[in-house]
């Protein structure tokens, strides 16, 4: 199969995984069809119903991804010869329904948005594609993150929670159908205060049914809370519900406030098309209605070039490029490669490390650059920061390896430096709007480089003024005034809950310098720090004042 798939590097399919895409269809049909059989179901008790049709359909999908990682992790060998997906020879023919093949190419990053569809946690997204510890040694992927708590200065416990993450996110799972919350049956969920009779102003916040971030009464679990804390600053807050559906009546809702407040996390949920939510918040926000966040935003923030826009801030890596033709590509990369600085190259529609490299060239090859350029037969050492594999390949089949990635709506490439401080961990800074709450430093263990709690990092939270983040802070404040316009979304107001993980770089005048990995605006939650909720509304209300 290695010639027929260079033949047509962006997707070779052969019969083993014909087979398996016919399995998933049917199996994908089947829990279509009980999703379906419960609907009426769930009208009754739009709230956060789960019937039978339900439990049987996520045992589908929970065996399913299990069944997805074993796959995976049996064609790996095969997956060297075609790095591009290819699947087992061996995919179960006759599965039974709750034993049948996932849908591994569903389970894979959407490649025809900018945007990764999330889960369901809900919460904040775990940086999943990363620069990776220091060239030739083994790379660690990055997991979705564990919640933690806020406080100040502190060792977080594994137990607590906080500024929460979704991966999130993690794109190998789909959204599931609404599930009891998982708080004790004994807890008392708040409920929604009178709205008052002469408002100041109007605005609404707009969630999904379904999904696993949602408690027992259908709601996120900081939706109410929220909510309540603008009602008692004398404004109008209604939770609503889109679906397709009802599309007309949420707009008239949108329409009427000074401000939306988006709690959707993008993915999979029932009567819900994602491009017509999305295009429905953007036309609101042109025609004046405050969005936080909205999915242009959202967007913008997420993708991999936002790290090119804001290469001139002070929170920016200058060393930064961004490639979204091959000819770009080809100029670019060979002259960043000359520097003699060991790259990471980051597709930007790749989840958990896929299609990360990081590159350098092989000793004694930078006798072949001339003019400031690699030459294209120059031997390159690789490694992929999915699965930590390494291969040697001349930088002209790196680059035609790398077509795939510019192709389709949101291809493209950024070329930066490599940070090999990155094994000292990172620093998360949660932000309410333009207020900073807490900064998080997440330590791997030694020897390692993953940030997870599951992996041994121990989680140390500092205020947002402390004397060791000082230069950081301080920079990153200069900075804020210009970043929506860095991004070209200065129209728009700075999110409204959002974080920002910062990698250390050189150390200037004793401090440590740090540079901006990731943003993440997508439905970032504090259901574990309820006590935020007012904070929240007082940005929420001075983004609609402004």
């Amino acid at each position: 199969s290695r010639e027929e798939r260079f033949l047509n590097p962006t997707g070779y399919k052969d019969k083993h995984t014909a087979v398996a895409d016919t399995v998933d269809m049917r199996e994908s049909r089947k829990a279509q069809e009980l999703k379906a059989a419960s609907r009426e179901e769930r009208f009754l008790n739009p709230t956060g119903y789960k019937d039978k049709h339900t439990a049987v359909a996520d045992d589908i999908l929970t065996v399913g991804s299990k069944k997805a990682q074993d796959l995976k992790t049996s064609a790996r060998e095969e997956r060297f010869l075609n790095p591009t997906g290819y699947k087992t020879e061996n995919p179960p023919q006759s599965a039974k329904p709750s034993e049948a093949a996932p849908n591994v190419e569903s389970e894979k990053m959407d490649r025809s948005t900018d945007r990764t569809p999330q889960p369901s946690s809900g919460e904040v997204s775990e940086p999943t594609e990363k620069p990776v510890a220091e060239a030739p040694e083994e790379l660690v992927s990055q997991p979705a993150d564990e919640p933690v708590d806020v406080s100040t200065n502190e060792t977080v416990d594994p137990s607590d929670g906080a500024a929460e993450t979704s991966e999130a996110n993690t794109s190998e799972s789909k959204q599931k159908p609404s599930a009891e919350s998982k708080e004790s049956k004994g807890s008392e969920l708040p409920t929604l205060k009178p709205q008052p009779e002469k408002p100041i102003g109007k605005i609404t916040l707009i969630e999904c049914r379904g999904g696993s971030d949602k408690a027992s009464d259908g709601h996120r679990k900081d939706t109410i809370p929220i909510c309540n804390a603008i009602i008692e600053r004398g404004w109008e807050c209604q939770p609503i519900f889109y679906s397709d559906s009802e599309y007309k009546m949420v707009e008239e809702e949108i329409l009427s406030s000074k401000g939306y407040i988006c709690r959707v996390n993008p993915g999979t949920y029932d009567d819900v098309t994602q491009s017509r939510l999305d295009n429905l918040l953007n036309s609101a926000v042109k025609k004046g209605v405050k969005g936080m966040s909205s999915p242009e935003s959202m967007k913008r923030m997420g993708a991999k070039d936002a790290l090119v826009k804001i290469r001139d801030l002070r929170c920016g890596l200058p060393s930064t490029a961004g490639y979204y033709t091959m000819q770009d590509l080809e100029e670019g990369f060979k002259k960043t490669l000359a520097s003699g600085n060991i790259r990471v190259l980051k597709q930007n529609r790749g989840s958990q490390g896929e299609g990360i490299w990081v590159c350098s060239l092989k000793e004694g090859e930078e006798k072949k650059n001339e003019d400031g350029k690699c030459s294209s037969d120059a031997v390159l050492k690789l490694q992929e920061a999915v699965d930590n594999h390494k291969e040697e390949k001349t930088i002209e089949e790196f680059l035609k390896f790398c077509k795939r990635y510019l192709d389709g709506e949101g291809g493209q490439l950024v070329d930066q430096e490599f940070l090999p401080r990155i094994v000292e961990g990172e620093v998360r800074v949660l932000m309410i709007g333009d207020t900073p709450i807490e900064l998080i430093h997440k330590k791997p263990a030694e020897g390692g480089i993953s940030a997870t709690l599951k992996s041994g990092a121990l989680y140390i939270r500092y205020a947002p003024d402390d004397e060791k983040f000082s230069l950081l802070m301080r920079d990153f404040k200069e900075d804020l005034p210009k970043l929506m316009d860095a991004l070209e979304i200065g129209d728009q107001p700075l999110p409204l809950i959002w974080t920002i993980d910062f990698i250390p770089g050189t150390i200037v005048d004793g401090k440590d310098t740090y540079y901006v990995g990731e943003f993440n605006c997508s439905c970032v939650g504090i259901t574990k720090q309820l006590n935020l909720a007012g904070t929240v509304a007082d940005a929420a209300i001075k983004v609609c004042e402004g």
